[in-house]
């Protein structure tokens, strides 16, 4: 203990205070979101600033960290089912991620999300031209659902939308809008989404597609 004490004390004034910061995250996750989540794993650390809606429905695994800015929000929890968003293990989300799950979004273990990507399973109906509210406050959920596979890589700035699958071990480029699904062991980018690249197992080597 006291080696630890001598080590902070000659650490840098930035170091200093991104070790309290650090030691912060983890006494607020022990002492309250330990108990707000339906559940949450060893290891975990989520910093603020962050928003969480109806942590109650929200599952996280051990080892998963979870950046300032992300927002983790259920919505739909007065309807007929109950909406679930399931982060896996050894999970982490990078700064200002958006993730909105109205019925059921979840994300394996060993995936890695970079900053701002946006995740969300709802739908905004904006038929009805007659409709007096908003359409951002309409929302169509129920049935909808998001899948991310292990170890799924998704790049910056991505958008994931409803009804879609990731396969295990995908990468997703920066600024791709996922509106489709994408099988395991591929490569996609753009907007609209298209496969890049997808591994051969026979080669041993990601081959570019045609």
């Amino acid at each position: 203990m006291i080696l630890k004490i001598v080590k902070f004390l000659h650490l840098p004034f930035h170091e200093k205070i991104n070790r309290c910061f650090l030691i912060l995250a983890i006494l607020k996750t022990k002492i309250y979101y330990n108990f707000v989540f339906k559940k949450i794993g060893k290891r975990s650390l989520l910093f603020k600033p962050l928003y969480i809606g109806n942590p109650q429905c929200i599952e996280i695994g051990s080892n998963t960290m979870i950046r300032s800015g992300a927002r983790l929000e259920v919505v739909g929890e007065n309807n007929a089912w109950e909406p679930e968003l399931l982060i896996g293990d050894n999970v982490n989300i990078e700064q200002n991620v958006h993730i909105v799950c109205g019925s059921r979004i979840s994300i394996g273990n060993n995936v890695s999300i970079t900053g701002h990507v946006a995740i969300v399973d709802v739908n905004h109906p904006y038929n009805d031209i007659y409709n007096p509210i908003k359409v951002g406050d309409r929302v169509q959920c129920e049935g909808n659902y998001v899948e991310i596979g292990d170890g799924v890589f998704i790049g910056y700035g991505s958008i994931i939308l409803p009804n879609t699958r990731i396969g295990k071990n995908s990468i997703i480029g920066a600024h791709t809008v996922v509106n489709s699904d994408v099988p395991s062991y591929c490569i996609v980018g753009g907007n609209p989404m298209r496969i890049i690249k997808k591994y051969n197992f026979e080669l041993n080597e990601w081959v570019k597609m045609q």
